[in-house]
């Protein structure tokens, strides 16, 4: 088997960075701002990519410097989602009920959905009461409308309009932040 071939570099270890950087920095951008949510989001992780690989890698060590500078970026990308997620789980109380990751998502199709996991849960917890606790009763809970009644003490007409309220609530509020659920897998 041949000798495999190495991105071509100058001379200096700091200038392969720099040259690295700045032939991929679009794309990065891109993709960071796709799989973030936010382009500001992304430039902070760009700018951390970029530390790491002019910290940790010379010329000769890589052979794949586009795939390498996107493997950076990714793990600052999902540490950054996993750090958020964290922080949001303890100020809303719901620590331990996060989704299980479905290994078959790519990273950046399991940030978007853990982007918008994130504005489901914004938009419910911001719910009026009554109708917060018929919607978490039927969809969290997977309680029946005779049972949410009976636990509520209303009628099941009621719970259908209550129902029927969150449920229009909750897509209005998703759109006004451009999601379309029915767009999402």
């Amino acid at each position: 088997m041949g000798e495999v071939k190495r991105f071509p570099a100058p001379g200096k270890p700091d200038e392969f960075v720099e040259r690295l950087c700045r032939m991929h920095e679009a794309q990065l951008l891109a993709y960071l701002t796709q799989m973030l949510g936010r382009a500001d989001v992304a430039h902070e992780i760009a700018q951390d990519t970029f530390e790491k690989v002019h910290r940790m890698y010379r010329p000769e060590q890589v052979i794949f410097p586009r795939a390498m500078l996107f493997k950076v970026a990714t793990n600052f990308a999902l540490m950054h989602l996993r750090r958020r997620r964290l922080e949001n789980a303890m100020i809303t109380g719901s620590a331990g009920m996060e989704e299980v990751p479905d290994h078959r998502m790519g990273p950046d199709r399991q940030a978007m959905a853990d982007q918008v996991g994130q504005y489901i849960a914004n938009v419910i917890k911001d719910l009026r009461p009554t109708l917060r606790n018929v919607f978490v009763m039927a969809h969290v809970q997977g309680k029946a409308r005779k049972e949410i009644a009976a636990a509520l003490g209303i009628s099941e007409k009621r719970v259908d309009k209550r129902m029927t309220k969150a449920l229009k609530t909750c897509r209005d509020r998703l759109s006004s932040h451009g999601i379309d659920l029915a767009e999402v897998d």
